[in-house]
């Protein structure tokens, strides 16, 4: 009987250190602190499943400055990565960057669907022979979305093609030469695993199909940041570690003297221990970061307080407020339309550039745009689908939790005048939309200022595809709130946003 052993992480998003800095109390979670646990021998791989490079404020602090000597490389190579995929956000600071950060790592990377513009895989599928003689198949892949959601320019001169038959064509290539088939999918489920209910239609997550169609002995996925323990689906295991390197897993698979597979998997929390050498290695970078994060920005009269985000999408915040301020000074926009976030919104009285960052985590750009009023209410109506009513009045709509949670697809549109009714059918929501007292016709043009993964269309604002850009400004939302605090010494801003939700 021959074994072998995987260790498995995804969506990593640069939390190298025990927290998420949110909390200045230790946590258990981050790669240095998961790598501790690895006892890799001959017979071991480890595999990560993509956005690595991208995230946390360690790691955005220093792809803005375009320094590859970041940590990332130092923490995987120490943990003895054998193979990664690419994810969705690795491709966030151009292609030339994102190969400048994978040259300083020893593992290989596959990415089967990404290609030169001449049609030639850059990032083929990877065999490794085990010590017992095992070939073991690797076929990894990254959502096509990235089409959608990326900066053209930083993908310029590459492709980014259809997941299922880039995979498949690969598994049918690679299965003959070898004894176990991996797919390293950076991406997530559009159905159910239990049931097969279809979740959603985007194309986003092909995850299921991959299940149903195609044969690979273990599917490995991600993008999601759902927690997936290991189970057999259409006879393929496959299995989602949670964001962050909160956990990971250890898979164990036996082979009989046929070679017939089985296959177990444990998820694992790591503790907050690291490796002193590789601490020490770090240490310089650590503190850079500190320093900055730990920046006095403003002292606010009051905290601004946490609330759910049930609440907080129903009343929205000064927080909210102010992304929605700076914004319309930087661009001028009659509208401007801010989004919640996963996190807890919160502000102490002493603010430092780490609460902003806790507040709005995404390093986004501001883009100025010009929509008609139908697509405002379009755009609208997919806000509203986040609620649901239940008999003890609104709640969260599950979709928007599961498989995925979504709240960062919530929208607050400040400048208008809206009703949103949740007693009305999906689609069919939103009443009395205003700008300035007066309705909104359908063929009114307004501009419109908001983030660059909205003003993509990400989140399923389809209409926004179909708007006129006026300007992609290249300012980063966060650098402008902190620019404002700092410049002006307050919080309070005059920022109307006159809405209502409603259920009868």
């Amino acid at each position: 009987m021959k074994k072998m052993k995987i260790y498995y992480t995804s969506d990593v998003h640069g939390y190298l250190y025990p927290t998420d800095y949110l909390s200045d109390e230790a946590q258990g979670m981050g790669l240095m602190q998961t790598i501790t646990d690895f006892d890799k021998d001959e017979n071991t791989l480890v595999i990560d499943g993509g956005d690595i490079f991208q995230g946390s404020p360690f790691i955005n602090y220093f792809q803005n400055q375009k320094r590859s000597d970041n940590g990332i490389a130092k923490v995987m190579n120490a943990g003895g990565y054998d193979v990664i995929t690419l994810g969705n956000h690795d491709f966030n600071y151009g292609f030339d960057f994102l190969k400048e950060n994978l040259s300083n790592l020893d593992a290989q990377v596959t990415a089967v669907n990404v290609l030169d513009k001449s049609g030639a895989q850059l990032f083929p599928a990877q065999i490794k022979t085990l010590g017992n003689g095992l070939k073991i198949g690797l076929i990894g892949a990254v959502t096509d979305y990235v089409n959608i959601w990326e900066n053209p320019e930083n993908i310029a001169d590459i492709q980014i093609t259809p997941v299922f038959p880039a995979m498949k064509a690969e598994l049918e290539r690679l299965k003959p030469q070898v004894d176990f088939v991996v797919g390293i999918y950076h991406g997530g489920f559009e159905s159910d695993l239990a049931t097969g209910e279809r979740l959603s239609d985007t194309g986003e997550n092909v995850g299921y199909q991959l299940l149903e169609e195609l044969d690979f002995d273990l599917l490995l996925t991600g993008h999601q940041h759902a927690t997936i323990e290991g189970q057999y689906v259409h006879g393929t295991y496959t299995l989602q570690p949670p964001n962050m390197a909160r956990k990971y897993f250890e898979i164990a698979v036996n082979f009989d003297d046929t070679l017939q597979p089985s296959i177990t998997s444990e998820l694992k929390t790591p503790g907050i221990n690291q490796s002193p050498d590789l601490k020490a290695a770090l240490e310089d970078l650590q503190t850079e970061v500190n320093r900055y994060l730990d920046r006095p920005i403003v002292h606010l009269d009051t905290e601004v307080a946490a609330q759910s985000h049930l609440d907080l999408a129903q009343t929205s915040n000064a927080i909210l407020a102010l992304t929605a301020h700076v914004q319309r000074l930087a661009t001028g926009a009659d509208i401007s339309i801010v989004s919640m976030n996963n996190n807890t919104l919160y502000l102490p009285q002493d603010v430092k550039v780490r609460d902003i960052l806790r507040n709005y985590p995404y390093d986004n750009t501001l883009f100025l745009m010009k929509v008609t009023g139908q697509q405002l209410k379009q755009n609208l109506e997919k806000t509203a689908e986040y609620f649901a009513l239940e008999s003890g009045g609104i709640v969260i709509n599950p979709k928007w939790l599961v498989p995925k949670t979504e709240h960062y697809n919530y929208d607050f549109y400040y400048g208008l005048g809206y009703t949103l009714d949740v007693s009305q059918p999906v689609g069919s929501r939103v009443r009395e939309l205003t700008y300035q007292g007066q309705p909104v016709q359908d063929t009114d043009f307004l501009s419109v200022a908001l983030n660059n993964y909205r003003a993509v269309g990400g989140g399923e604002y389809n209409a926004y595809k179909a708007a006129e850009v006026v300007q992609d400004t290249g300012l980063t939302i966060q650098d402008l709130m902190i620019a404002y605090l700092e410049k002006t010494g307050q919080l309070q801003v005059d920022e109307e946003l006159d809405f209502e939700v409603v259920s009868s």
